[in-house]
């Protein structure tokens, strides 16, 4: 290899790591994304949610709760293994307060602890 493409060689070699690196950042299998629909006024860690439509997004061991655009919950949780994919989505709520999420099609559920 010559004293020239060495540089290159380099930048090349260089580029492909960082590529590497970032997509494992952005593992899909470790998010997860749905639509929820609350009809009654609901608490979540030190949250409370009204009644409505939210996009839910959880990476890692944060949950988001948006409307419209706008972030109105993050709180912790955790990502508990299922026996088999939710057949559909469904809350475990226990005094208005959710503590798990089954998400249609996955194979975890999204674990609440109380605050």
């Amino acid at each position: 290899m010559s004293r020239r493409s060495f540089p290159i060689f380099l930048a090349i070699l260089t580029l492909s790591a960082m590529s590497v690196s970032v997509s494992a950042k952005s593992d899909p299998s470790e998010t997860i994304t749905t639509t929820i629909k609350l009809t009654s006024t609901t608490s979540l860690g030190a949250s409370k949610l009204a009644p409505g439509e939210y996009k839910l997004t959880v990476e890692g061991t944060q949950a988001k709760f948006m409307q419209h655009g706008k972030v109105i919950a993050e709180v912790p949780c955790t990502l508990k293994d299922l026996s088999a994919k939710a057949p559909q989505t469904s809350f475990v709520v226990d005094h208005d307060r959710i503590s798990e999420i089954q998400v249609s099609g996955k194979i975890k559920a999204i674990e609440f602890s109380e605050q």
